[in-house]
């Protein structure tokens, strides 16, 4: 399903275009010739595709002058219109053949669409995301498409495949198959009717229709494919016939709306995930006399019969004791789901089993179980064998006698508000705190041979190479951090500001991905690589302060869909923007800011705009001083101590009888 939500993700040139010329319908377009004939591009070899976005009712013309030579316009690239949502209508000339990938995606305030005779070639996507649109027409005489019955959609006519949908669709009962991302978030769309004639429902179909609230499928439906009704969170009910045998992974991810589900006696193949994050899911059936799948005891589950796995659960499962595994992702997303008992019958507990519970307070292993164990009232899973915590809840209690915690072991606990890591844990898997958003407090013990939360800075941190590998919305990273180690603050979303000190030279893939309350970043002067999508969608980041005076290396996305202001040393503006840099941020300006001295090993400085943080000082004498001698500030460090400095010049730090360190702050 990756790939589906990816489905336009852009993917720049290193061309931009060879043209531009002013549409007859006012706007300007830019080009590529290729093969002698021109294809409709965007703007920019990055994103943002256009400095101007075209707008208004759109007409693509059937060819194009430039220098001398008129082209004929036969294709519309890849990505070409990509988020211009301002364009109200588009008209494809006749002209016209091929329309690429995502060539209209996004256009959120597109009413209708109208497609010349001479297009024979629509790429999947095309039209994703066009939420607004009411109206389809496909020109009479297209040998390859229609719009039958102003069914206000487009339909392959050789298979009778409905290729593009909109909120006004009606599928005539003709059309056989609702194609791959037919109606990908299309979500003015509020209810459907599938009719009799239609056999099979693509991958995506119906993708984000999130106001999708009635819907009927038939009984000549045998088979629902990958993602079909991914994030479809306003059904309610639904009705599966006995008709279909498969249905297809996340099929119905993420929709929330939905509160019971029955699985027909014809249903054979559920991929994984089909039910996961449906989180308002209460009652579950299978069909009696279904060869594949039971709901044994009414226990509202789904479980593979021949392996006694439960692969789909709910708030109101009862896991029976003849069940002996629970699949990858049984659980996920299950934010009703308070409490749950582990038979003595699992021997096998899979991925991720758990993960999103948010709810999830009480955990208990059934006493005899030969896999797994609940020691001490802990309220976690524990894999008795290698003591390794592979569930948590909000109110878990890690033993001190776990070693190890799984990968995702806590993943979506967003009720988890504390957590001390015990002295035993000598391995913190990937993921383990992601999604903790409630986290405000982390503590290792004292003594951990692998850990640490030096500074009280809670945060947890791998003592012998200084990585900070978990942080929450609390975590002030101490001067003697490193590196910012692989999703540490992944969906931390209360986390709204973060320095990072001049000792860390690098920043992780997926650092600090998902911190949507995020808006303003300092990153230090030795930082030298910042990794993939780093900071992707933090989407209230406003304003990044970086203090290198060479640009660091960006990976692929490492801001994502943020588009904040960058403020760098003076005398470098240009450097960021011929750089990565200069394609995620803008404006870049700047700002001659800085700790003139090396602060010292065990106390951090940092200074944003005129503000002074001082952190790992607690309970010591800090003074802050002018070049006068004049004191500005006297007191026992708190953690951290901010110091407001009145105007540019030049301070000096004082921290108990540490040498004092200079710091120069002068704007301009």
């Amino acid at each position: 399903m990756a790939a589906m939500m990816l489905l336009c993700a852009f993917a720049p040139q290193a061309w931009a275009y060879d043209f531009s010329a002013v549409a007859p319908s006012g706007q300007t377009l830019y080009y590529n010739i290729v093969n002698g004939e021109a294809q409709v591009t965007y703007q920019n070899a990055n994103d943002p595709t256009y400095t101007t976005f075209p707008t208004g009712d759109l007409t693509i013309p059937s060819s194009v002058a430039y220098n001398g030579t008129t082209y004929s316009v036969t294709s519309i690239g890849s990505w070409a219109f990509i988020g211009c949502s301002g364009l109200t209508s588009v008209t494809i000339g006749n002209s016209v053949s091929s329309i690429g990938q995502c060539a209209f995606s996004d256009c959120s305030g597109l009413t209708s669409l109208t497609i010349g005779n001479s297009v024979t070639s629509i790429v999947t996507g095309a039209f994703s995301d066009c939420s607004g649109l009411t109206a389809i027409t496909v020109a009479s005489g297209n040998p390859t498409y229609d719009s039958r019955n102003n069914c206000n959609a487009i339909i392959k006519t050789a298979d009778n495949t409905l290729i593009v949908g909109c909120q006004n669709t009606v599928i005539p009962n003709s059309v056989t198959s609702i194609g791959d991302d037919a109606f990908f978030g299309c979500s003015g769309l509020s209810s459907v009717t599938i009719p009799n004639s239609v056999t099979s429902i693509g991958g995506g179909a119906f993708f984000g229709c999130s106001g999708l609230t009635s819907l009927t499928i038939p009984s000549s439906v045998t088979s629902i494919g990958d993602g079909a009704f991914y994030g479809c969170s306003g059904l309610t009910s639904l009705t599966i016939p006995n008709s279909v045998t498969s249905i297809g992974r996340d099929a119905f991810i993420v929709c929330s709306g939905l509160t019971s589900l029955t699985i027909p006696n014809s249903v054979t193949s559920i991929g994984n995930n089909a039910f996961s994050f449906c989180s308002g899911l209460t009652a579950i059936t299978v069909a009696s006399g279904n060869p594949t799948y039971d709901s044994r005891n009414n226990c509202n589950t789904i479980i593979e019969t021949a392996t006694n796995t439960l692969i789909v659960g709910c708030q109101n499962t009862v896991i029976p004791n003849s069940v002996t595994s629970i699949g990858d992702y049984a659980f996920s997303g299950c934010s009703g789901l308070t409490s749950v008992t582990i038979p003595n019958s699992v021997t096998s507990i899979g991925y991720a089993a758990f993960i999103g519970c948010s709810g999830l307070t009480a955990i208990t292993v059934a006493s005899g179980n030969p896999t797994y164990d609940s020691r001490n009232n802990c309220n976690a899973i524990i894999e008795t064998a290698t003591s390794t915590l592979i569930a948590g809840c909000q109110n878990t209690v890690i033993p001190n006698s776990v070693a190890s915690i799984k990968t995702g072991a806590f993943e979506g606990c967003s009720g988890l508000t504390s957590v001390t890591i015990p002295n035993s844990v000598t391995r913190i898997g990937e993921y383990t705190f992601s999604y903790c958003s409630g986290l405000t407090a982390i503590t290792v013990a004292s003594g951990n041979p692998t850990y640490d939360s030096r500074n009280n800075c809670n945060a947890i941190i791998e003592t012998a190479n200084n990585t900070l590998i978990a942080g929450c919305q609390n975590t002030v990273i101490p001067n003697s951090v490193t590196s910012i180690g692989y999703a540490a603050f992944y969906g931390c979303s209360g986390l709204t500001s973060i320095t990072i000190p001049n000792s860390v030279d690098s920043i992780g893939d997926y650092a600090f991905r998902f911190c949507e309350g995020l808006t303003s970043v300092t990153i230090g002067n030795s930082v030298t690589s910042i990794g993939e999508r780093a900071f992707e969608s933090c989407s209230n980041l406003a304003e990044v302060t970086c203090l290198a005076t060479a640009p660091s290396s960006l990976g692929w996305g490492a801001f994502g869909d943020c588009h904040p202001s960058l403020t760098v040393p003076c005398g470098t503006e240009q450097a960021y923007r011929d750089s990565d840099w200069g394609i995620s941020f803008y404006p870049i300006q700047c700002e001659e800011v800085g700790i003139g001295d090396v602060a010292w090993e065990d106390i951090g400085l940092a200074l944003q705009g005129s503000t002074l943080t001082i952190h790992g000082a607690t309970g010591e004498p800090v003074t802050v001083s002018d070049l006068t001698g004049r004191c500005l500030y006297s007191a026992c460090a708190a953690e951290p101590t901010r110091v407001e400095l009145p105007s540019a010049g030049v301070y000096f730090v004082r921290v108990g009888d540490r040498p004092a360190r200079k710091v120069v702050a002068v704007k301009r």
